[in-house]
């Protein structure tokens, strides 16, 4: 696949050892260094964002040397042990090892800015060297219990980071994201009420960066779990789409076009189920704007396809699918090995009801894709053109099955 035969180009002046963990494994304890894992998918728009756009940047050449770099396919066959051993909560996920007990040193949630990837990796290299602050220490044992399952365990451990935490510390906002993604992980109503009375308290002085946003965006998320009309759900809900459009508004905060995209799609989704809808659009308007001049500024077809799960759904959702339908048929053209194309594409035609362009193309994306987490939803999306057009779908159930029960353990969630 294309995706893959670029992802050391991608990484710029960092040497990334792609889809061997073992290999990258032995020399990082041969060099006697922290090893860092960069877990991706190809239809992923923040990993190649991040692989595109942050790794590749000239401002990580300097860590080129602190660590072993490496990189895992998530859906890639031969990494389905490493994957099962790392559990993840998201893509992309940036794991700090320690390679001689395997022990996670450091986690690093979805985007964040080359400053944001900077620190994570000092940290953690400072970790590995014994140097470790009581916040450091407790946001490991966080990250060693998520590994291991215990969320109760992480929550807690990932609350005293925080409270660690010195005031400035960089690490703050990603240990607040950690915690909050911990918290809603446990599922009990003690839990999200932890969760949005630490967002009433500490979102607005959180700065203006990726994890700030995605710290907001949790919070707010946790709000959905307590009762309608619950005065701090309905504080959170207000606040989290002040803090979006105040870190919006800035326009030299450090979030790249798939960051500003990524807070204006959960701006969009807040301002709707607070019933202020012409608000919402004008996010997405915006957002369309920016995917659309992100794309054009692109070197390559390749490049500018980091937007276009983004601009799909944007434009699907100004109810504008003919851009949607131009944009992925050319794109498949200019790609013709990559899946990901035509399974958008299918997605499309289906949502204008042309069932049978929709089902050729979600058959072209079938043939060339791996079994998989994602395989699974495209089959689903098959079984709903299938559905619409009368035709059994009894096939198609079998194989999702037959897919899932082939997926890394931490991967079944149908």
């Amino acid at each position: 696949m294309i995706l893959l035969a670029l992802v050391a180009a991608l990484h710029g002046s960092l040497n990334f050892i792609d889809d061997d963990y073992p290999k990258a494994l032995a020399t990082a304890r041969a060099q006697h260094k922290p090893l860092f894992v960069d877990f991706w998918a190809t239809w992923c728009h923040s990993c190649l964002s991040m692989q595109r756009y942050v790794l590749a940047d000239p401002a990580m050449k300097p860590l080129a040397d602190e660590v072993v770099w490496a990189s895992i396919e998530t859906e890639t066959e031969k990494n389905k042990p490493v994957v099962e051993m790392y559990p993840l909560d998201g893509w992309p996920t940036f794991l700090l090892i320690d390679p001689d007990g395997e022990k996670v040193i450091g986690r690093f949630l979805g985007s964040g800015s080359v400053h944001d990837i900077r620190q994570f990796v000092q940290n953690g290299v400072r970790d590995y060297r014994g140097k470790t602050d009581p916040a450091a220490a407790a946001q490991r044992e966080g990250d060693q219990a998520r590994i291991a399952g215990d969320f109760r365990k992480s929550a807690d451990a990932y609350g005293r980071a925080v409270a660690l935490s010195k005031p400035g510390d960089p690490a703050r906002p990603e240990r607040l994201t950690l915690y909050a993604t911990a918290l809603r992980r446990l599922k009990t109503p003690e839990a999200a009420r932890t969760c949005v009375q630490l967002g009433l308290r500490v979102a607005r002085n959180t700065g203006d960066s990726v994890p700030a946003a995605d710290f907001v965006t949790y919070a707010d998320a946790c709000a959905d779990a307590l009762p309608k009309d619950d005065p701090d759900a309905t504080k959170m809900h207000a606040l989290a789409i002040e803090r979006l459009r105040e870190i919006l508004a800035k326009k030299d905060a450090p979030l790249a076009a798939d960051d500003r995209s990524d807070a204006l799609a959960n701006l969009s989704e807040m301002l709707d189920v607070a019933r202020r809808h012409p608000e919402a659009v004008k996010a997405m308007q915006e957002r369309a704007q920016i995917l659309e001049q992100a794309a054009a500024a692109a070197p390559d077809a390749t490049t500018a396809s980091t937007f276009d799960p983004h601009r799909t759904d944007t434009y699907l959702y100004l109810k504008e699918p003919q851009k949607a339908e131009k944009l992925l048929a050319a794109r498949e053209k200019e790609m013709p090995s990559d899946y990901n194309p035509p399974a958008r594409l299918a997605r499309v035609y289906f949502e204008e009801k042309k069932l049978t362009e929709a089902e050729a193309a979600v058959d072209r994306a079938l043939s060339m894709m791996p079994k998989s987490q994602r395989r699974i939803g495209i089959l689903g999306l098959k079984a709903k053109i299938l559905k619409a057009q009368g035709k059994s779908t009894d096939a198609v159930l079998h194989e999702q099955l037959d897919v899932l029960r082939s997926l890394p353990a931490p991967q079944r969630n149908p």
